[in-house]
């Protein structure tokens, strides 16, 4: 194959490729919508923290919570839900499914996971990071140029990764229907078309003799 057509199979998937290949296809581009949904899903939550100075806090159990992180953290979701659904329907699973019920099932997946480890578990791991390591979240671990890496960032990147792989299997279960996701290797090597093919190929011949 041509470096085209060999991209185009990596990004779309190809009868060319076997499920072996099929299947890291679908892992490779799952990463890489991964990522891409936790860049936009970082960047935005980092620059919505850096525009907005503002600070909401509220004593939850003697727990100081600050309620502007919860909402940065839902404008960062509905930004990253939205690009992980195009990414998935089209790269990953291949859907030809209705975009509507896909979507709705893809947000209550997603709503799932947002209430459980983007709220709750990244909450506990700000909680563990000062209580046990003595690491607030302003805490500046470091720079990259001039932005300040803090304890926050790096309890979000963990948290970015872990949802990742939560997400994944999700939208496996609850989402893209095996039916509606295209699969080239497997039509390609299905018993069922490859007897049926054999039957028209000998079904032919006989006619052919016949014929003479």
């Amino acid at each position: 194959m041509s470096v085209k057509e060999s991209v185009k199979a990596i990004l779309y998937g190809s009868e060319n490729l076997s499920p072996t290949q099929e299947k890291a296809r679908k892992a490779f581009m799952y990463l890489c919508s991964g990522g891409l949904t936790t860049v936009v899903n970082f960047a935005s939550f980092a620059i919505f923290d850096k525009l907005v100075n503002a600070h909401v806090n509220v004593n939850i159990f003697g727990w100081d919570m600050d309620l502007m992180v919860m909402l940065n953290q839902l404008i960062a979701w509905l930004l990253a839900v939205l690009t992980a659904y195009i990414t998935n329907r089209i790269f990953v699973f291949r859907s030809k499914g209705n975009v509507l019920r896909e979507l709705l099932s893809f947000g209550a997946a997603r709503v799932a996971s947002f209430l459980v480890i983007e709220l709750g578990i990244l909450y506990l791991q700000l909680a563990i990071s000062d209580k046990v390591f003595g690491c607030p979240q302003e805490t500046i671990l470091g720079y990259i140029g001039s932005f300040a890496f803090t304890c926050l960032y790096l309890n979000k990147l963990l948290n970015s990764v872990i949802i990742v792989f939560a997400n994944y299997f999700m939208s496996k279960i609850m989402v893209f229907r095996k039916d509606d996701c295209v699969d080239l290797s497997k039509a390609k090597d299905d018993p069922a078309q490859e007897i049926e093919q054999e039957a028209l190929a000998v079904s032919g011949n006989g006619d052919e003799e016949h014929a003479g």
